[in-house]
């Protein structure tokens, strides 16, 4: 039986004007690029983009890296990337490389 690739990624459009990106398994430098593509993607066409990260077991700073990346290009379109199922060490990631207001994420 085939192992489980370390990173899905899933798309859902919610209205004409928002979209959620569900990540689960590890995000870390081998895997950072497939999360970065699906963000950057859905922050060019959506005003609202969530990046679920209640599925991500592992999140390193490579995927602190994907997130800052994408919230500074929907900045620059007037688009909003918000976050949701932020917990554990994905949490601490992101606080520790200054995130946390940017992304509202509660200390």
């Amino acid at each position: 039986m085939p192992a489980d690739p370390p990173l899905t990624v899933y798309f859902r459009q919610l209205t004409p004007d928002s979209a959620v990106v569900h990540a689960h398994g590890e995000v870390d430098a081998d895997t950072a690029s497939v999360l970065a593509t699906a963000l950057e993607h859905a922050i060019d066409a959506y005003p609202l983009v969530t990046c679920d990260l209640s599925g991500v077991s592992h999140f390193g700073a490579a995927g602190a890296n994907a997130i800052a990346a994408a919230q500074g290009r929907g900045a620059e379109r007037g688009h909003v990337l918000e976050l949701a199922g932020v917990q554990g060490t994905a949490r601490e990631v992101l606080l520790i490389a200054g995130l946390g207001t940017a992304l509202r994420i509660p200390w």
